[in-house]
């Protein structure tokens, strides 16, 4: 499988799009990083058979607007897609939800309570401990679930309801790697399903939301 991180972060802000590799490590999945630039009024992404949508730095959505034109690609999309952070962010303002400026605003460790059950957070706790640093949130748009929210921020998960698209407000990719590891599996399972993975022997008789990944390859 081949993931593509957009870093919606200037090209010198490198974290948020390593953080992400790194919670990749040990799944059977190339990454490939570009910026998110490259894809301005683009209408549709295909050379892939995933996206992540990452953070930028907090105070960093001046330019809101401008950056938006580089997701429009998201109305028009069959590819499973995660958004962390300004990633959710983005996902929630194509869609029409509306951003919500400093009143919802969150900075270090936060409890998040999970309000639909989902793949996305298999294994977890009702209430999960995250990493937030962000002044700007989402109102949740028309066509999405709520996942999670948590006691000042009323939406910190969501998913579309149609479409695969999750999206979190907290920086899973530093507190809670095992979500993006979770959106894998359900990526994985998709791919199976339309019959584009064959598992190896020993895969084929297990349950596929049990199975595991091998290893990451950095493309």
């Amino acid at each position: 499988m081949t993931v593509l991180i957009i870093n919606s972060a200037e090209p010198s802000e490198r974290g948020f799009v390593e953080a992400i590799r790194n919670a990749l490590v040990g799944l059977s999945v190339e990454s490939v990083i570009e910026e998110y630039a490259e894809f301005i009024d683009a209408q549709d992404i295909k050379a892939c058979d995933a996206v992540i949508i990452s953070a930028s730095p907090k105070g960093d959505n001046g330019n809101f607007k401008e950056r938006l034109k580089s997701f429009q690609w998201l109305k028009k999309t069959k590819i499973p897609v995660l958004g962390i952070c300004a990633g959710h962010q983005f996902i929630g303002a194509i869609f029409g939800g509306a951003l919500i400026s400093d009143a919802q605003s969150e900075d270090g460790i936060t409890s998040v309570k999970i309000e639909t059950p989902d793949p996305l957070f298999q294994e977890s706790s009702r209430l999960i401990t995250v990493e937030q640093h962000h002044n700007d949130a989402i109102a949740l748009p028309e066509e999405f679930t709520l996942l999670a929210s948590s006691s000042r921020c009323g939406v910190q998960a969501m998913r579309h309801q149609t479409k695969p698209i999750y999206s979190v407000q907290w920086h899973a990719e530093r507190s809670n790697p095992d979500i993006i590891r979770n959106f894998m599996n359900i990526v994985q399972r998709m791919l199976i399903d339309k019959g584009e993975i064959v598992l190896d022997s020993i895969a084929r008789v297990c349950d596929t939301k049990n199975a595991k990944f091998i290893r990451h390859n950095d493309a």
